[in-house]
């Protein structure tokens, strides 16, 4: 009888941490994301951003999230937001480092055919989502990579261009303060 009480009061308890963390998750107007590998150099720009937003005091309707590579994962945290920032390397042809902010209305997305979801880019969800459960904003903030190669470090053109890009995200962020 007390394994069937121990059994019920566990998941008594995980069943209000999932209420409370699905709560956390409904209660942030804003998400911002980074996206990208950070073991290939440039490729990671996003993650490190992260890193340096998880450093400030944000704003309660705030959520942050590294979510890598894992661009799939994204659909589920996109829908009831008012705002949705993306942080990305962005191969455009311009100069290393140059930051771009495209609107989703304003960029066209090219889509591919892959074999698995672990090839699904940022492009393709947003493809996909735009019409669908996307109800707010969508800002990609983009930064022309200079060295993918395999390493944790960014090059040092886009090291010196993190203060930039948190600056642009905070704006994005309160944008009052404009």
């Amino acid at each position: 009888m007390s394994i069937i009480l121990d059994t019920w009061h566990c998941k008594g308890r995980m069943d209000i941490e999932l209420l409370k963390m699905e709560e956390q998750k409904k209660s942030k107007d804003i998400l911002v994301v980074g996206v990208g590998n950070i073991l290939m150099g440039d490729e990671g720009i996003g993650i490190h951003v992260i890193k340096e937003l998880e450093k400030l005091n944000l704003p309660e309707d705030v959520e942050i999230m590294d979510i890598g590579v894992s661009s799939f994962s994204l659909i589920s945290y996109l829908s009831d937001r008012k705002k949705v920032i993306i942080i990305d390397a962005v191969k455009s042809g311009g100069k290393a480092g140059t930051i771009y902010r495209f609107s989703i209305e304003n960029i066209e997305i090219e889509t591919g055919r892959y074999l698995s979801l672990h090839q699904i880019g940022i492009g393709d969800i947003l493809s996909l989502l735009h019409h669908n459960l996307i109800s707010g904003e969508v800002i990609i903030i983009g930064v022309e990579p200079g060295e993918i190669r395999w390493g944790m470090e960014l090059s040092p053109c886009l090291k010196e261009k993190i203060p930039q890009i948190l600056t642009l995200v905070l704006k994005e962020i309160s944008p009052e303060e404009r």
